[in-house]
C-alpha cells in the first residue's frame, strides 16, 4: 500500500478510533495508508498496542471477527478411522488443549508425507473437519523437512478426552479399542507403528519403541490377540536426561507373515524393506 501522509485532523482522531475497539490495521485501511504508519502515530500519542488477544476480543466483540465452531457430527461411533487416529496420538500425534489460550487442536508433524496424508484423511473422514495442511522446510541440512497438519475443534478434542489422556507417559489403550474387532484393533495398531514402528534389517525384526511401558504392554496384548508373538526389553540409551525406553519386538516367521498381512505400513519406505526384504529372507526369521 502506497503511504498516505496524515493530516492533522487524521492524527489527532486516531486516539479516540483505537480506544473505542478499532483495530490500528482497521485505522490503516480507513485512512488509505501504511499499517507502520498508523503504529508510529499511536506510540506518538502514548497509546498502548493491545495485545493479541484483547485485539481479538474487541474484534469479536466489534464484529469485525466471527469465530467458527468447528462442529463434529452426532452420535459418532467407533470405526477403523477413529482406531487409527488414537493409534497415531499414542505416539507421534498430540493434542493441544489449553483453555487460557483457547487453543483446541488435534496435530501431527512428521517427515513422511504419505504418513501424514493418512493421518489427515481418517481426521476428515471421521469428524467431517478439514485439518490443515502445513509444510515446514527445515533449517538444518542434516534433518529432513516436516509435513504438518492440525484439526482445530474444542469438540473434537472433548470427544478424543472421553476416551482417556493421550499425553506420553500416560496414554492407555482405550477399553473399546481392546475389546473391538479385528478390523478395528489392526487400524489402532497401524496407527501406532505408523508414529514407533521400525524395522531391524540386521536382526530380522519388526519392533516399536515407547518410554510408555504400560501403554507397550497393552499394544502387545493386541498383537497376541491377534495371534502375534512378541517381547518387550528394555533399551540402552547413554545421552543424559534421557527417559527409559522400552521396545517392543516381532520376529517369528509366523507373527511376522501375519503383521504383512493383517497391518503393514502406511509409511512407504517401512512398508518396501516389509514386502521385499523379509520374504527373501524368510529363512533366516525364527521360527
Amino acid at each position: 500500500m502506497v503511504e498516505r501522509k496524515l493530516t492533522n485532523s487524521d492524527i489527532l482522531s486516531l486516539s479516540g478510533l483505537y480506544n473505542s475497539g478499532l483495530s490500528s490495521w482497521a485505522i490503516a485501511k480507513k485512512f488509505d495508508t501504511d499499517h507502520s504508519n498508523i503504529i508510529y502515530h499511536l506510540k506518538r500519542l502514548g497509546l498502548n498496542r493491545r495485545s493479541r488477544s484483547s485485539a481479538a476480543k474487541e474484534g469479536v466483540k466489534a464484529g469485525r471477527i466471527v469465530i467458527k465452531k468447528n462442529r463434529i457430527p452426532n452420535n459418532l461411533k467407533l470405526d477403523k478411522n477413529f482406531a487409527y487416529i488414537i493409534g497415531v496420538l499414542c505416539g507421534d500425534g498430540y493434542m493441544d488443549y489449553n483453555d487460557k489460550r483457547r487453543t483446541y487442536q488435534i496435530a501431527l508433524s512428521v517427515t513422511d508425507k504419505e504418513f501424514l496424508e493418512q493421518f489427515k484423511k481418517a481426521l476428515f473422514k471421521y469428524f467431517e473437519i478439514n485439518p490443515t495442511n502445513e509444510f515446514k522446510k527445515s533449517k538444518n541440512i542434516k534433518w529432513r523437512d516436516q509435513f504438518a497438519t492440525r484439526l482445530c475443534s474444542k469438540e473434537a478434542c472433548d470427544f478424543i478426552n472421553k476416551f482417556g489422556d493421550f499425553k506420553k507417559f500416560k496414554w492407555r489403550i482405550p477399553e473399546v479399542i481392546i475389546n473391538s474387532n479385528i478390523q478395528i484393533k489392526c487400524s489402532f495398531i497401524k496407527g501406532f507403528f505408523d508414529s514407533e514402528g521400525e524395522i531391524d534389517k540386521r536382526n530380522w525384526r519388526i519392533g516399536a519403541t515407547s518410554v510408555n511401558l504400560d501403554g507397550l504392554n497393552q499394544v502387545g496384548e493386541i498383537l497376541r490377540s491377534l495371534g502375534m508373538r512378541y517381547t518387550i526389553i528394555k533399551t540402552k540409551d547413554n545421552r543424559p536426561n534421557t527417559h527409559q525406553k522400552y521396545r517392543l519386538r516381532i520376529h517369528d516367521k509366523k507373527s511376522i507373515n501375519l503383521f504383512q498381512e493383517l497391518i503393514g505400513f502406511t509409511i512407504l519406505r517401512k512398508q518396501k524393506v516389509l514386502i521385499a526384504k523379509f520374504p527373501r529372507d524368510r529363512d533366516r526369521l525364527t521360527p
